[in-house]
């Protein structure tokens, strides 16, 4: 077997790892588009909690070339009213020349070995978590302790005409310290979510490189924050779909709910998508709220697959009270 250097990232090897990325995911499909290095330093280093990369680099006594990476973008959670991080599993690859077969364990699965015995643990990172393509979950089940936590039905309509714009709703530019109002207002019903503030939402919704996302709000008569959606039109389970990536509404509020709702199909109508569609957690009292609007849900391939590294954690405790939407994944 060749020799490899497994270990942490390290300031510098950022390109031959986008170089890799983009020989390995651009062999995959002809429509992948190149990843600059300033979106990999977005997606790395811009994150305000962190990074989380175990990378495998060629060890033979010539120039060092990342062939295999284990990577996370790690998100700051309220689990069970403290402060905690969960990461979800981003962009782990290996090059072809390097790979064994699924059957034993080869480079890729050594480096993620040693990537969750340096993240995961009851004092570290609570859950790794991912929506896998099939031969990761495959790689995942058989080496990686992965667990499915949730098969997914999708909330989707046509946008139908075009609703008009809810006078209520802004157009936000940046987030200020009222992201963070809001999502205490909400916290309270979760037993696990993702951080909603402003360095988190400027950073995934503001700051990104590549793409652009409406920013949805409601504010009352005192100019408080009380409601936000975040939209995106994108190719996703359809081509062009009008996407409500991110939602923050306390559901005592469903006036504020339904100016948003109303909001993003004038938008899906504005675009001419073919659907406007949310991926939710189906014990969210917005689930049959969306229907009561004329929401349906549908069947999709997505399923949430989840490592904990503490027994409470588990799957089942997961399914149960972790709240998450299309924003805590990297799928759009």
């Amino acid at each position: 077997m060749a020799d490899y250097e497994i270990r942490e990232y390290r300031e510098g090897d950022e390109e031959s790892l986008v170089e890799t990325f983009n020989e390995v995911f651009g062999a995959k499909s002809a429509d992948h588009v190149p990843r600059t290095l300033d979106e990999w330093r977005w997606t790395a280093l811009g994150n305000p909690a962190g990074w989380r990369i175990w990378l495998a680099l060629t060890n033979d006594g010539g120039p060092r070339k990342v062939v295999a990476q284990y990577a996370a973008w790690p998100y700051r959670l309220l689990v069970d009213g403290q402060e905690r991080n969960f990461a979800q599993i981003v962009d782990s690859m290996v090059h072809p020349e390097h790979r064994a077969g699924l059957k034993r364990p080869g480079l890729f699965v050594r480096t993620a070995w040693e990537f969750f015995d340096a993240y995961g643990g009851p004092e570290k990172d609570l859950v790794h978590y991912g929506m896998p393509v099939a031969d990761a979950w495959r790689i995942g089940q058989t080496f990686l302790k992965y667990e499915i936590s949730r098969t997914h039905g999708v909330l989707a309509r046509e946008p139908g005409p075009d609703p008009g714009e809810a006078p209520e709703v802004e157009l936000i530019e940046r987030f200020d310290e009222q992201a963070r109002w809001l999502y205490d207002r909400c916290s309270g019903a979760f037993g696990a979510s993702a951080i909603r503030d402003a360095d988190f939402w400027n950073w995934r919704f503001v700051d990104h490189p590549n793409f652009d996302y409406e920013r949805l709000g409601v504010r009352d008569a005192e100019g408080i924050l009380r409601g936000v959606a975040i939209y995106r039109r994108a190719d996703w389970i359809l081509p062009n779909m009008g996407l409500i990536v991110d939602w923050l509404v306390p559901p005592d509020e469903p006036e504020v709910g339904a100016a948003l709702e109303r909001a993003v199909r004038h938008r899906g109508a504005r675009d001419g998508v073919s659907a406007v569609a949310s991926l939710t957690v189906d014990w969210s009292p917005w689930f049959d709220r969306f229907q009561d609007w004329g929401w349906r849900v549908h069947p999709s391939e997505y399923f949430m697959v989840t490592r904990s590294f503490h027994a409470r954690y588990n799957d089942l405790w997961l399914r149960d009270n972790w709240w998450y939407q299309l924003a805590d994944t990297d799928l759009v």
